[in-house]
């Protein structure tokens, strides 16, 4: 008998999208106050639900306010929107999100892209600058890849300036960090300064996203026209969000059991010479060789009844990178097919790059 096919990609990290606990929450805030949203937050959209929401947040992240939005794509037009001043200069990782992009463009900002995670190609660039303090923005956790960028460093080099530093966090909060805070707080970087985005629809297994600085930077964000027409989440989704984030602050377990999986398979990869590209975090991008072993391998992998796709990502353009990801929800045989599908992986495939 075929077996059941297991996702071993994706953005679910904590196995919380199908928790029958987030439904039920759900459905209750459902015939409550509707399915839609149905206008703004300064209209009729925003509700009791909404409120607790935000404050959650301000107070999970240790920031002082939180806005909510009904996507995390809309974070960095909401944010560059906000900040933007005639002649600003944005110093950005080459391979942070679109989302970052779409916002510096559209805001009208000159971008200046240092190539990704170099430091010292970053500092040369702010060297030259003539301009004010700078505006510095990063992926946290790289999505694709798995990589963390160097945020301790790079907060350094934005507040010896006077600088602002933004951070895409979608795949490091509730994820990273001692109690899921996110990869600020795995590398230790202080609020002050810092502006976070991050995403409710991966870790947490909802939907939307939010930004979290200071209050008057939120305030402002509140009244972005990318943030204030229609664009926040409908009260059953933000239910949905707080009942995830009950169960990520009561249940640490969940996160305890990624960490556990990632280590495993990051292990097995290891043990039959395979290179990945990130040592932390709950994406494994496996480093192959070029693009056409790493689809052969998604095809081993899918002979074993585990689905890891190859694709062109369109912020990615390693195309020999295998994206695998770790969850919380792995049984011992979903692990154990894992592993014997790494085992099973042909010689030619197992010769991969020794770096990105």
């Amino acid at each position: 008998m075929k077996r059941e096919l297991v996702d071993f990609a994706g953005n679910d990290y904590l196995g919380l999208a199908r928790d029958t606990r987030l439904a039920e929450a759900m459905t209750q805030a459902a015939c409550s106050y509707g399915i839609s949203a149905a206008s703004s937050r300064w209209a009729l959209g925003w509700t009791d639900l909404h409120q607790k929401l935000e404050e959650e947040l301000a107070a999970f992240f240790g920031c002082e306010a939180a806005c909510i939005l009904g996507a995390a794509y809309l974070g960095g037009p909401v944010f560059y929107s906000t900040v933007y001043e005639p002649g600003k200069t944005a110093v950005c990782d080459s391979l942070s999100h679109s989302n970052q992009f779409l916002g510096m463009r559209g805001a009208g900002f000159t971008i200046r892209s240092y190539r990704h995670l170099d430091l010292e190609h970053l500092t040369e660039i702010l060297s030259c600058r003539a301009e004010g303090p700078p505006l510095l923005a990063t992926d946290g956790v790289f999505g694709i890849s798995g990589e963390i960028a160097p945020l301790r460093e790079l907060y350094a080099l934005a507040r010896a300036r006077g600088g602002h530093l933004f951070v895409d966090d979608a795949h490091g909060v509730f994820v990273l960090g001692e109690n899921g805070r996110g990869t600020l707080d795995h590398c230790r970087v202080p609020r002050q300064g810092v502006t976070l985005l991050g995403s409710l629809s991966k870790a947490l297994g909802v939907n939307g996203g939010f930004l979290v600085s200071s209050r008057v930077l939120v305030e402002q964000f509140r009244r972005s026209p990318a943030a204030s027409g229609s664009a926040i989440p409908p009260a059953p989704l933000v239910a949905a969000c707080l009942e995830a984030l009950r169960i990520l602050q009561t249940e640490p377990e969940r996160r305890i059991r990624l960490n556990l999986h990632a280590r495993r398979m990051r292990q097995a990869l290891s043990d039959q010479g395979i290179a990945v590209a990130s040592t932390e975090g709950p994406v494994i991008a496996l480093i192959l060789k070029n693009e056409e072993q790493a689809r052969a391998a998604s095809e081993q992998f899918l002979a074993h009844g585990l689905r890891i796709p190859h694709f062109i990502y369109a912020s990615e353009p390693r195309h020999n990178l295998l994206r695998a990801a770790a969850r919380a929800c792995y049984t011992e045989e979903d692990l154990q097919r894992f592993e014997e599908a790494v085992h099973s992986l042909p010689q030619q495939i197992l010769k991969t790059s020794e770096k990105l």
